[in-house]
């Protein structure tokens, strides 16, 4: 017997980390023209730090299979996140499976910053996967120490050519009551 035999391997860890940078495409409202005379104008670049970990989940019966650990970090909002999501996908017939998925992050603000000191959010979905079209359907909903009551969202997304080209539609309710809409339409390209 060996006693590490089910433990996952190095392979099924998978860490990523970047820089999300932006600069705007205009000025700002408070922009003066005897700026660039004076050679003054103000960097209004952003950029947000974060690195995410996945990782294969608990190895109890009814345990977890994935594990995901999320960290961001946005100066511009002052503010930093953690946060950890735990999923586990099982079959259901042989064209379906379903991923129910569990997430809490906590978000506080950096040193020095004006804002609220922390706060708090959970998220909570069931999505099925139906494998022949590469069509999800995903009904969730999600909490925060800012909201009074669980907010719900309904979402389908579909891939198209196999993959790469996806187009996701949103439903989601906000804290006032009404709904907001979405329609993305995206790319992801791995190389």
């Amino acid at each position: 017997m060996t006693p590490f035999a089910d433990r996952a391997s190095a392979l099924d860890w998978n860490g990523k980390a970047g820089i999300d940078y932006s600069k705007p495409s205009i000025p700002a409202v408070t922009f003066q023209p005897d700026q660039l005379l004076a050679g003054a104008v103000p960097d209004q670049s952003s950029g947000v730090a974060w690195a995410t970990i996945t990782a294969p989940g608990f190895e109890a019966p009814l345990g977890w299979d994935k594990t995901s650990i999320e960290t961001r970090v946005d100066p511009s909002q002052e503010q930093g996140k953690l946060g950890t999501t735990l999923s586990r996908s099982v079959p259901v017939g042989d064209d379906v499976s379903l991923t129910l998925q569990n997430g809490v992050s906590m978000t506080r603000s950096l040193p020095n910053a004006t804002g609220p000191v922390h706060s708090w959010a959970t998220s909570q979905a069931l999505r099925f996967n139906f494998l022949p079209t590469d069509t999800s359907v995903s009904f969730g909903a999600d909490i925060s120490s800012t909201d009074d009551k669980w907010l719900r969202t309904l979402s389908a997304e579909q891939k198209l050519f196999g993959g790469p080209f996806s187009v996701t539609g949103s439903v989601s309710e906000t804290a006032t009551g009404d709904l907001s809409k979405s329609l993305k339409a995206g790319f992801k390209r791995t190389w």
